[in-house]
């Protein structure tokens, strides 16, 4: 289970990279745009990815293996969370909202600390959304320093 303190991080305006990997090995990464513990299945997560990143959602289809690593911007405070896709969906008004407000956190967050005009991060924001559904495996801590890569002790069940 993920607990509640790791959920509120994984959840905030946090940066949230996404890893995947290809038939040949080849690694991929991107951006997801919102993410939430499902309340019914604190084990699961639904992600936001960009519609038309079709790399990643080719590796997710074939493989279904996935890694997101939230890592706040000012702290540099970072949770990787790997497990596998699970279900697919267009994304629905409820997720539409969490993007939006998942970016506004975001780029707020990118502004404060390094200045970067809010207009030029927006740019990076998709159009559309596809939810994915994953099922965690594991939990790591990814905090710059001695620890990081250290497990995230019984959390996930």
């Amino acid at each position: 289970m993920i607990s509640p303190e790791t959920a509120a991080h994984l959840e905030s305006g946090c940066s949230l990279i996404v890893g995947t990997v290809g038939p040949d090995g080849e690694p991929h990464a991107t951006r997801s745009w919102g993410l939430r513990v499902l309340p019914d299945e604190p084990s699961r997560v639904r992600v936001l990815l960009d519609a038309s990143d079709a790399p990643i959602l080719e590796d997710l289809a074939r493989s279904g293996a996935i890694a997101v690593t939230g890592t706040d911007v000012p702290t540099l405070r970072s949770v990787q969370l790997k497990g596998r896709a699970i279900s697919f969906e267009p994304a629905t008004d409820a997720d539409e909202d969490r993007a939006l407000q998942f970016c506004d956190q975001l780029i707020t967050a990118i502004n404060a600390t390094d200045g970067t005009p809010r207009h030029l991060i927006e740019r990076l924001v998709p159009r559309r959304y596809i939810a994915c559904v994953i099922a965690v495996d594991t939990l790591f801590d990814q905090t710059p320093g001695p620890r990081a890569g250290a497990p995230l002790p019984a959390q996930v069940q």
